[in-house]
């Protein structure tokens, strides 16, 4: 699924991910502190079906991969997702921003255009799953209105890591 044009923020623009990004998106997912809570594994734990589904994303139907660019000099310095349900009526979302950028509002602002785009498509609720003990990402969500729906637990893919989470909720 592709966005039909850039979500562009005050200091961001999300667009539609490429194969070109692939590097990037991955050396932030495989790093132990960059990618810590997210369900992506280690480099050393990548096998094929992963890496075909890597090297599939532009193409997905499955979801949005989007990437997110600096408005001020072009770099790429976070990357998002959303997945809608059968319905249409739920996205969930997901995010990561390169550690570079980190504390610094570019997640709070990502996420407040992918809420803003989800009202202007109609999508009712906006869930986005986070581990407990990542209280950045819990405390964003918060801070924007998310409600704990409920609590569950997720593994990083192929690791014998694995974290007790919330799933947020939003209604648009």
């Amino acid at each position: 699924m592709t966005l039909e044009k850039n979500l562009i923020c005050d200091r961001v623009t999300i667009r539609n991910y490429r194969t070109e990004d692939k590097d990037f998106c991955t050396n932030m997912w495989f790093d132990l502190e960059n990618g810590k809570y997210l369900s992506d594994p280690t480099r050393d734990y990548v096998d094929e079906v992963y890496q075909s589904a890597i090297d599939t994303m532009e193409d997905s139907e499955d979801g949005y991969y989007l990437v997110i660019d600096d408005n001020e000099d072009g770099k790429s310095i976070g990357n998002c997702c959303a997945f809608p349900n059968e319905d249409r009526n739920n996205i969930d979302i997901g995010y990561c921003i390169n550690k570079k950028y980190w504390r610094k509002g570019y997640a709070s602002e990502a996420v407040k255009k992918l809420i803003e785009w989800a009202r202007e498509h109609d999508i009712k609720t906006v869930t986005a799953e986070v581990a407990k003990e990542n209280e950045a990402s819990c405390g964003l969500l918060i801070k924007l209105g998310f409600k704990v729906k409920e609590e569950t637990k997720y593994r990083k893919y192929h690791m014998d890591i694995e974290y007790d989470s919330y799933i947020f909720e939003l209604a648009v």
